[in-house]
C-alpha cells in the first residue's frame, strides 16, 4: 500500500462525511480459490478503491491454478470451514484466509498452521 505525506481531496471528503465521492464504502469481498484449493479469502469493509486490486489478486491466483473466482458484495460460506487467519490492513479491510475440511486441512489445528505472526486465528462467524 502507498502512503503519502500530503492530504488527499478522498482525505479531505472522507473527514467531512463525504466517503461515498471517493469510492471509500465499506463493502464486502471474496475470492474463493475452491474446488482446487480448500481456501476462500474474504475482504470485509473493504473500500470500493481497493477492489481493483482484489479482482486483480483472485485472478492472479486462478491464472496460477491455484483457483480464484472474485465475487463482489459476498463473503466465503461457512460450510465446512475450519477457521482462518485473519489480519487488518492499512486500509482498514479486514482480511481472512479461511481454509477447509479437505485432504490438506484436516483439523482445526492444520488451518491455525497457516497463520504467521501477523495473523490471528479466528473460528467460522
Amino acid at each position: 500500500m502507498l502512503r503519502h505525506a500530503g492530504i488527499s481531496l478522498c482525505a479531505l471528503a472522507a473527514a467531512a462525511g463525504l466517503a461515498a465521492a471517493c469510492g471509500l464504502v465499506n463493502i464486502n469481498n471474496r475470492c474463493d480459490l475452491r474446488p482446487k484449493t480448500a481456501q476462500c479469502t474474504d475482504f470485509r469493509n473493504t473500500n470500493a478503491a481497493y477492489e481493483v486490486t482484489q479482482r486483480s489478486l483472485c485472478a492472479t491466483l486462478g491464472a496460477t491454478g491455484a483457483g480464484g473466482t472474485f465475487t463482489g458484495g459476498a463473503t466465503c460460506d461457512t460450510t465446512g470451514m475450519l477457521g482462518g487467519c485473519r489480519v487488518t490492513a492499512a486500509d482498514g479491510t479486514l482480511q481472512t484466509n479461511w481454509y477447509y475440511l479437505s485432504d490438506g486441512y484436516k483439523t482445526v489445528d492444520d488451518a491455525k498452521k497457516e497463520c504467521d505472526s501477523s495473523m490471528s486465528f479466528v473460528t467460522p462467524q
